[in-house]
This record gives structure tokens, sequence and C-alpha cells, in this order.
């Protein structure tokens, strides 16, 4: 896909379609011999049980290590009514979960208009009649709102998960980042979703080793991962990008460094992923079925919020929302199907 009109790729070989960026959503209709237009969108996935709807592209923020906002340009989004329609379709298709993404999914809507924003459209999207659920993808701390703080606690539909990227928890390197906010902002927002719901799931980003991350910044990442308890942590060590204020900084931090700090937060949060499950443990929660099963043979799943299980059961409920009682065994969740029938 490409935006150019310098490049003349007509003339390679092998190529039958030459399709522009903003056309990308109409691919699937394109290589049908169809036009798409208003009505075009994604109709289905392939060897999987959910869904992924991409709703916005493109990044207004300015974080020093990411490249982002170069490559993609300023947020763009797509329109409510084609999002509404392309999910229509993706459930009528048998989808049991919609998972809404986008490079910086809570700015939907405000290249639009002041009307449009995320929170309208989860609530058009949960009028959809049908046994399905909606799921929110990675959402910048700003955007963590009241309104979808009350969204989470009160629609049945909207998965009670969010994967909030904090990237540190130390406010020097977060200023270094040009990330803006605090770690006590990051407190603050973690501490209303939890008094609205206090078993909501929260997973997170951190970096480790971005250029000038001494032991005392990275002991306050530590800390501040200690007291917020995500259930779930992805991190990573910071890599220069061509481009970025961040390719050009010194006092560079070493790859075994960052190796070792990467174990350290995870053996740390494997503790908080253990205490989320086990809030769980006996209780009956509603899993989505995956289409593969693991080595040992078992069909895996996710709870709405994202706690992994394990299920004992036949091919046919593969793809779907079943409801489970979930048991655990050598640290590991596993779920008995309840009233299941073929």
């Amino acid at each position: 896909m490409i935006d150019s009109s310098d490049l003349d790729l007509h003339k390679l070989k092998g190529v039958d379609f030459i399709i522009k960026n903003r056309d990308k959503y109409n691919i699937p209709y394109i290589i049908k011999g169809q036009k798409g237009g208003q009505g075009g969108g994604i109709a289905g996935f392939e060897g999987h049980a959910r869904a992924f709807v991409k709703v916005q592209d493109g990044c207004d923020n300015r974080c020093a290590y990411c490249k982002v906002s170069i490559v993609r340009g300023r947020s763009r989004s797509r329109s409510s009514e084609e999002v509404l329609r392309e999910c229509k379709v993706l459930i009528g298709n048998g989808y049991k979960e919609i998972v809404l993404t986008g490079i910086c999914l809570g700015a939907y809507g405000r290249d639009i208009s002041k009307d449009t924003d995320l929170s309208k459209l989860i609530k058009e999207l949960c009028k959809i009649k049908g046994d399905w659920r909606l799921r929110l993808s990675s959402i910048e701390p700003k955007d963590v709102t009241d309104g979808l703080i009350l969204q989470i606690k009160s629609e049945e539909k909207l998965c009670k998960h969010l994967h909030i990227p904090f990237q540190s928890g130390d406010d020097e390197i977060l200023k270094k980042m040009t990330r803006p906010y605090t770690a006590d902002d990051y407190r603050g927002i973690v501490n209303k979703l939890r008094e609205a719901i206090p078993d909501i799931a929260i997973s997170t980003d951190i970096m480790v080793g971005f250029p000038g991350e001494k032991e005392a910044n990275f002991q306050n990442t530590m800390g501040f991962i200690k007291e917020i308890r995500p259930m779930r942590l992805h991190t990573f060590g910071f890599s220069k990008r061509p481009g970025t204020p961040a390719y050009n900084y010194k006092d560079n931090v070493s790859a075994a460094i960052k190796k070792k700090r990467e174990h350290t937060l995870m053996d740390i949060v494997k503790v908080f992923t253990g205490e989320f499950e086990a809030m769980f443990i006996g209780k009956n929660a509603t899993v989505l079925i995956e289409d593969k099963r693991d080595k040992y043979g078992f069909l895996q799943g996710y709870t709405d919020r994202y706690i992994k299980v394990s299920i004992d059961g036949p091919s046919s409920a593969k793809s779907r929302l079943l409801t489970c009682q979930l048991t655990l065994t050598n640290q590991k969740v596993y779920g008995i199907l309840l009233s299941y029938s073929d």
C-alpha cells in the first residue's frame, strides 16, 4: 500500500493491484473485483475466534522514542457508520468478540467532529443485538475518561479489561520520553478505575533502558509496578528509531542491563497475575474459546478480563462464548464447561 506518486509499481512483475493507504479497508472487495464503496470493510478473519476492527490510524502525540507520528501522520478516524456496518457483518458471520483497535484508539473521532468520540462509538456498537462482546485494545492514559469508566462498569457487552501503556514509573524518564504524564497521574487513573470496578483487569507496557535510565530510575519504575499491581505486563528494551528525538540521546543503557530489567519486572508481575486469577477461581466466567488447542490437547480461551483458560472440551466448542467454572491446578487456570451442548 502506497501514497507516493513518485514510484511506479505497475511495472513490477507480479503486481496486480496498487492500493492507496486510504483504500486499505476495501482490499477484500478490490481483490474480489468489487468496488467496496461506503459499505467496505472486513468480513472475516480466518483462523481467529475474534475479529479486529481498526477504527483509527495515525497519532498526534510526539513521544521521543516513537516513529508512528512520522510514518503514519496525524490521527484519522473512520466514520462511525462504516465501523458499525463492518461490525454488524462480522457479528452476523459468527464472531463473538470484536476488538476495537487503532494507533491511538482513544483519539477516535476528534478529527471528525466535536460530537464524535470513542464513548459514543462504543454506545452505538453495544446496541447491536446478539451473543457477542466488545474489547478495547491499548488506550492512552489521558483517554481513560470518567465516561469510559462508567461504560466499562455498566455495559454488559464491554470487557472489563484495559491495556494502558505507562512506559515508565519514573518522572524523570517520563519527561525525557516527552510523555505528558507523571507517575502520580498514572496512580490516579488506576485508583479511579479500581474504585469504580474493583475487579477490573489492568495490563500495561513498560519500556526499560531508555537513555539515561539509571538504577534509581528503574527502582522507581519497579516500585510503581509493585504499587499498581497489573495483572499482565509487556516489557521491552528501548531501541533507537531513526528520525525520532531519542535516536540522538546519549547515555545509553547496555543490552545486558535492559534484559535483566525486563526479567526483573516480569518476575514481579507473575505474582500479580496469580493473585488476580485467584479472585475468580471457583466462580463462573464466560470464555471465548479459541480455534486452536495447546500441545496437551486442551482448548484455549480467554475471559472478558483476559484470563487465559484451558478447557477439556470438544472441537465444536471452538469460536463460541461459553460459561465455565474456573479451577486452578499447578498455577494454571482450567475451565469446566457448564450446560454445554453441540
